[in-house]
């Protein structure tokens, strides 16, 4: 009988293994949305004092920020929230890249690596401009959305 119920629970393993679900091949494909800053350099050296100026401006006010020599963005405030007593964002919704968005942060600690930061970014193009610290110098640098980690 030991040999029967054992012989049984090979064949219902066997069986169970055999009638298993086979994995299902799935293609997928990558969406790649056009770039919407084909017109910038890949980076850029950006005017730190001009950005800064940029959080004197109220909601619903038209901004205008000279991004390096040759480049500015423009714009209006449409967000502006104190986060913190040293944490300042503002929010501009752009004039020239219909439908992107410039976020900016300004925060006043002391103990902060890189006190200013900025994206510019566009939901459904494939791009985004990063404002990123290089020794004292801060710098626009292209880089594809895919790759950004939300905040």
């Amino acid at each position: 009988m030991k040999i029967f119920y054992s012989g049984l629970v090979v064949f219902l393993c066997v069986s169970s293994s055999a009638n298993a679900q086979q994995a299902i091949s799935v293609q997928q494909h990558r969406t790649v949305h056009p770039a919407v800053f084909q017109n910038l350099p890949n980076n850029f050296e950006a005017d730190q004092s001009a950005i800064r100026k940029t959080f004197s401006a109220a909601i619903g006010d038209t901004v205008r920020i000279q991004m390096s020599r040759q480049h500015a963005f423009t714009g209006v405030v449409i967000d502006k929230v104190q986060q913190s007593p040293t944490l300042l964002t503002i929010n501009i919704r752009s004039f020239q890249f219909s439908g992107a968005m410039m976020h900016i942060s300004l925060n006043s600690s002391p103990c902060v690596e890189q006190p200013l930061r900025a994206k510019i970014i566009h939901p459904k193009k494939g791009d985004v401009m990063v404002l990123s610290q290089e020794n004292d110098k801060y710098v626009f640098r292209k880089e594809e959305q895919q790759f950004l980690l939300a905040e």
